[in-house]
């Protein structure tokens, strides 16, 4: 099987961020501990540099790398993440983007 990449962009409220961080990284550690997980990074937009599109210093990505698509779905399933979903709109400004990449 190939690795399965997936980069979410993040958009929190500006007036939750702490509790935005906070359930985020309460889902990386439980994320990184899965079967199947090869990367898993909450990264924070600086901002201001050329080539930065649409992404602001508001912006934050979650960066994943998964040894499979299998191992991902099960991730979907977890109960970490049904947590996170069922709190997110509370914190995020709109629904995060999703784009997903494999390995030809």
């Amino acid at each position: 099987m190939e690795s399965f990449y997936l980069i979410a962009t993040i958009k929190p409220r500006h007036d939750k961020v702490v509790e935005a961080k906070e359930a985020l990284r309460t889902l990386v550690a439980a994320t990184k501990a899965e079967p199947g997980c090869e990367v898993y990074d909450l990264v924070f937009g600086t901002g201001g540099f050329e080539g930065a599109g649409s992404m602001d210093a508001g912006d934050w990505l979650m960066i994943e790398r998964w040894a499979s698509r299998v191992a991902w779905d099960a991730h979907m399933e977890s109960a970490h993440v049904k947590h996170l979903s069922s709190i997110q709109k509370d914190f995020l400004r709109e629904p995060s983007q999703l784009r997903f990449y494999t390995v030809n």
